[in-house]
């Protein structure tokens, strides 16, 4: 899914929606047109220095591919587990310094899929 995601963002998809899409084709999930349009709305961390949308749509597919209870419990193991790696979650903090987020969006959608993958 790594690759698949860092395609994406290279193609000029935002961050949310490369990692959609790469989730997408690895599970098979309906990607809607409106799921699509959506992304627009939340790249950049909502426009404010919020959460990075990356990872809100890693949870959006955890919330897909889970029942809410499994969802809920994959993505806390997931969002600590990134937490530890890179001691932030928001936007500005993650891209600090970066030309661009491609690599980060790499190891998100990596990270993802581990826990996807986890019992």
């Amino acid at each position: 899914m790594k690759e698949k995601a860092i395609f994406y963002c290279q193609q000029g998809e935002n961050c949310s929606l490369a990692l959609l899409h790469a989730a997408h084709d690895v599970y098979g999930f309906p990607l809607s047109a409106e799921m699509k349009q959506s992304c627009g709305a939340i790249n950049g961390g909502f426009g404010i220095g919020g959460m990075c949308a990356t990872l809100i749509a890693a949870i959006m597919v955890l919330g897909i591919l889970f029942d809410a209870e499994e969802a809920k419990r994959k993505r806390l193991f997931f969002l600590l587990e990134f937490y530890n790696m890179y001691g932030a979650l928001d936007c500005p903090a993650l891209s600090y310094g970066k030309e661009n987020c491609t690599a980060l969006i790499g190891k998100i959608a990596e990270l993802l899929q581990k826990h996807i993958q986890s019992e």
